[in-house]
């Protein structure tokens, strides 16, 4: 058996965090990325000739849709048809309504999964039963544990897969709330999740974890964005990793600048593979006549100026290393320090932030910087209540 795990296209996603001086040449392809992305990896499944692909929610960026992202997805759809490959999908908080809305008839070979968990079961050529259960989100906040109404593994089954878009959390948090122990007590052999933008596996065997989004949508969601193709192998299935996302978010640290043309330097020396959008750090100490040239994005502008075609520089910032703890408060700073790893490392932005929050914001947060974020103010109010 071979499949893939996709999730979070989010198609129609408008790209933020680029301003008006980006180039004509990059302009379409920014416009076009959550659609190529798509294409690709319709493209890559009849490619890899899988058995079927899996869309964990959030194939749109909202419930309504353009005439044209409608029919883009009903030609891809129909690829697979030809190719005789079925697609099994969910509806999550950006299209909780998707289903409902008059898009044009899809093929035969697409299934999606109604607001209430089912079960939906296909034979392959193997002669491998397979199940799939899901469900779709009935409106953006799903505050419900729905993983409680899925059921456990039917026994007469090869597999059973479970579509989720959700995140870890209590009963009450806003998108379907679940843990690990809620997913292992169903028996499933795979999980295949959604809603969360970064790749993220919560546990190995079987496999619970996010795929990711096919594309980057933001400076936040830095690196290779991509899909799993899983396979079995003695009865296990196997997720790998693949990338297909046109344009790749980094980052880029410098903790030594000696002058703007070494800053220059640096930047341009950088690798890259693909078309790349760089945001890039400062945290070196600088002399004050560069500082102001930063500050008043002159630097940047002769920066760019610079630039290979493929790459583009999306800001230029000045940072800060990390206040740490005071020296004499030793004792104290372990106990913090151990406190921190515990909290942060569950740390579940949608505890804490709207619903209406842009999903960049909450994405932010689940990563290192987002956290190193808050462990850096969590500090600065240690230090001024010790003044």
């Amino acid at each position: 058996m071979k499949f893939i795990h996709a999730a979070d296209i989010h198609l129609g996603n408008p790209f933020i965090g680029l301003d008006q001086t980006l180039p004509s040449r990059f302009k379409k392809v920014v416009q076009q990325s959550t659609l190529t992305a798509f294409k690709s990896l319709i493209s890559s499944s009849i490619t890899e000739n899988i058995d079927f692909l899996i869309i964990s929610g959030d194939l749109y960026n909202a419930t309504q849709n353009s005439p044209q992202i409608q029919e883009i997805v009903n030609q891809q759809f129909e690829r697979l048809n030809s190719a005789g490959i079925p697609v099994y999908l969910s509806f999550g908080n950006h299209d909780f309504e998707a289903n409902k809305q008059n898009h044009l008839s899809w093929p035969e070979n697409v299934y999606m999964f109604e607001q209430s968990v089912e079960t939906k079961h296909l034979t392959l050529a193997t002669g491998e039963n397979i199940a799939l259960t899901g469900f779709s989100y009935q409106t953006q906040r799903q505050t419900k544990k729905i993983i409680n109404d899925f059921p456990v593994k039917i026994q007469s089954v090869d597999y059973q897969i479970g579509l989720y878009h959700g995140a870890v959390g209590i009963d009450g948090d806003p998108y379907a709330p679940f843990s690990v122990g809620d997913m292992l007590k169903k028996n499933y052999d795979y999980w295949a999740l959604g809603h969360i933008h970064m790749r993220q596996t919560l546990n190995h065997q079987p496999f619970i974890g996010y795929s990711g989004v096919l594309q980057g949508l933001n400076r936040k969601e830095i690196g290779e964005k991509g899909y799993y193709l899983v396979t079995s192998k003695n009865h296990v299935l196997i997720p790998e990793f693949h990338v297909i996302s046109p344009i790749i978010w980094e980052e880029l640290i410098l903790s030594e600048v000696s002058d703007e043309l070494d800053l220059i330097k640096q930047v341009l020396n950088y690798k890259y593979t693909k078309t790349t959008f760089l945001s890039v750090k400062i945290t070196a100490d600088l002399d004050e006549k560069v500082i102001q040239r930063l500050e008043s994005g002159t630097t940047l502008e002769k920066l760019r100026e610079k630039l290979p075609l493929n790459l583009w520089i999306v800001n230029l910032t000045i940072t800060h290393e990390l206040l740490t703890l005071l020296a004499e408060d030793n004792i104290d700073q372990k106990y913090w320090l151990e406190s921190f790893e515990k909290v942060f490392s569950h740390f579940v932005i949608s505890d804490y932030v709207s619903n209406q929050a842009p999903t960049f914001v909450r994405d932010y947060f689940m990563d290192e910087e987002g956290k190193n974020s808050l462990k850096n103010k969590m500090q600065q109010l240690i230090q001024s209540r010790k003044v």
